[in-house]
């Protein structure tokens, strides 16, 4: 009896302990985009990081002058979008910020860091 309780605890422990999951995606997501070829390592540049992947993913059909109440073609709109969190919460999809881009797939994993990291550096116009 007592045997047919230490293999029940055993294996029971075997199991529990089995199950550990470790992503390195999860656990440290700029790690496995640089390895990934997605360089957030150097510091991000407003004009050249920022601005060509608003354009292709943001100011092109929605949010520009012409379109759209709310315009991202200037630093300033999205410098203050970047400083109260709802430029990386609506890239990212998250909760309860309006998902963007909606007419589209969510952009890159990589774009998103380097937005997140921008907003990181300080956002500067750079």
């Amino acid at each position: 009896m007592n045997a047919m309780k230490f293999c029940f605890v055993m294996f029971f422990t075997i199991t529990l302990t089995s199950c550990y999951y470790d992503n390195f995606g999860e656990l440290k997501p700029e790690g496995a985009l640089s390895q990934s070829g997605c360089d957030t390592t150097a510091a991000i540049s407003y004009s050249n990081h920022i601005v060509p992947l608003l354009q292709a993913s943001c100011t092109g059909g929605c949010h520009n002058t012409v379109s759209s109440s709310f315009d991202l073609t200037n630093y300033s709109a999205v410098n203050a979008k970047a400083i109260d969190g709802s430029l990386l919460g609506s890239v990212q999809w998250t909760y309860p910020y309006r998902t963007m881009p909606e007419s589209s797939n969510k952009i890159s994993d990589c774009d998103i860091a380097k937005i997140r990291l921008w907003i990181s550096q300080g956002s500067l116009n750079n």
